[in-house]
């Protein structure tokens, strides 16, 4: 039985404050927490549903069972029916200046989905480093871990000024822009920085200025746009084929 201590505390931790006061973060579902007990994530606390009980004590010694309906109460999904998890937030080290491959940065992105998305697609294709900027949505809301399928505990996501970072970097920047140059009439570009942006207002102009070409995919159709996340994926097996 929980006490209603802790109920608070992890409770808390799907608040970004709490969550770097605490160092700690909430991984939720069948998928995440699996991929969690593969990584170096370190694991304070993994809560389960009796079901699982058995498959999860082979990994992690300190299994806590719960009902489901205790374990959703914990979480932010809407239906919990199999584990919850508290992780260690990773210190990770120097930011990504050199790479053999692609470095994605992104720029003032908002939405927790699109995020976790883009930490998917990164994985699908190997990319591993991520910067973005400071207002960029936290790495480890609960969304954004969730939406990210497990991928987070693949792909290093850094935050920093960007344009500190692009003035260092050593490699061509790249940035995805509406009327940029067609990615299908690139020569090969890597290894380099593909700068994406917000998903209203794209990427700041002063950014913008730094890159080396700006790049887009071709309109055939009517839409105004392309989601940030779909248009990432584009570009990334564009430049990776």
């Amino acid at each position: 039985m929980l006490s209603k201590a802790d109920v608070k505390y992890i409770n808390s931790l799907q608040n970004k404050k709490y969550r770097k006061i605490e160092r700690a973060f909430l991984v939720e579902g069948l998928k995440n927490v699996e991929e969690l007990l593969k990584s170096d994530y370190k694991i304070k606390r993994l809560f389960c549903t009796e079901s699982y009980a058995k498959t999860f004590s082979k990994s992690f010694a300190q299994i806590e069972v719960l009902s489901a309906n205790e374990l959703t109460k914990l979480g932010t999904l809407e239906n919990n029916t199999t584990a919850l998890a508290v992780a260690e937030i990773k210190e990770l080290a120097n930011l990504p200046t050199v790479t053999q491959h692609l470095i994605l940065v992104l720029d003032g992105l908002n939405d927790p989905g699109n995020l976790g998305t883009i930490i998917r697609i990164a994985d699908w294709y190997g990319v591993k480093e991520i910067v973005c900027s400071p207002d960029t949505v936290d790495f480890y809301n609960p969304k954004v871990i969730n939406s990210s399928k497990g991928s987070f505990t693949r792909v290093n996501v850094h935050y920093t000024q960007l344009d500190t970072f692009l003035s260092e970097v050593q490699l061509p920047i790249l940035a995805s822009c509406m009327n940029g140059t067609s990615i299908y009439n690139l020569a090969n570009q890597l290894p380099c920085v593909l700068l994406m942006g917000n998903e209203a207002k794209g990427i700041h102009k002063g950014l913008l200025k730094m890159a080396s070409k700006e790049i887009g995919i071709p309109r055939i159709g009517n839409a105004e746009s392309l989601n940030v996340g779909v248009a990432t994926g584009i570009l990334i097996d564009r430049l990776l084929n």
